[in-house]
């Protein structure tokens, strides 16, 4: 896989999407897919949309899709799975992701920590933090942390560093991570 790439934290920023992954990995909302610029300046090479929003189509730039919705119950294993494949041959061409749904919340989030968690060894808690570092109101349904939370324990057989039922539809993720 080569060199790690480094975690990095632009919540202040006004980018269109949140670098996750530097040099690899952006998130961010489907607008963000029209922002030729930011495309541009960021040199990304595709972009994975999660659900049924379609991305605005620049030239030049490899589109995937996955289907998921937001929903508790929606299961996410396999669409994680996708997802890694994908940015690993992404990453394999020296290429650069941008995964986004509509307001980049819950879905495209989900999928970002499960990457972390699959790919390069961070904790729930760990890839939850740098989701919220670099998107502050990044917040996967609390059906989406419970399976992200049983994600992990298989991943480190062990117990998970995270409790998903202290998060409600109504709590902020960045909020309970504070604590």
């Amino acid at each position: 896989m080569g060199k790690k790439k480094q975690p990095t934290s632009s919540s202040k920023s006004k980018q269109p999407a949140a670098c996750i992954l530097t040099d690899l990995l952006y998130l961010g909302p489907v607008s963000a897919t029209s922002n030729t610029a930011f495309l541009e300046r960021q040199a990304i090479t595709h972009i994975l949309s999660i659900g049924k929003s379609p991305a605005s189509r620049v030239e030049g730039i490899t589109y995937q899709r996955l289907s998921l919705t937001d929903e508790e119950d929606s299961p996410i294993a396999g669409i994680v799975e996708k997802a890694c494949d994908i940015i690993d041959a992404a990453e394999a061409a020296k290429g650069r992701v941008l995964i986004h749904c509509s307001a980049a919340i819950s879905r495209s989030p989900t999928i970002v920590t499960g990457y972390l968690m699959k790919r390069r060894g961070t904790t729930l808690r760990e890839s939850l933090t740098i989701l919220v570092n670099a998107r502050a109101v990044a917040s996967p349904n609390p059906g989406f942390l419970r399976q992200l939370s049983e994600m992990e324990k298989e991943l480190f057989q062990g117990e998970s560093s995270f409790d998903p039922s202290r998060v409600t539809s109504n709590t902020r993720l960045s909020a309970y991570l504070a604590h």
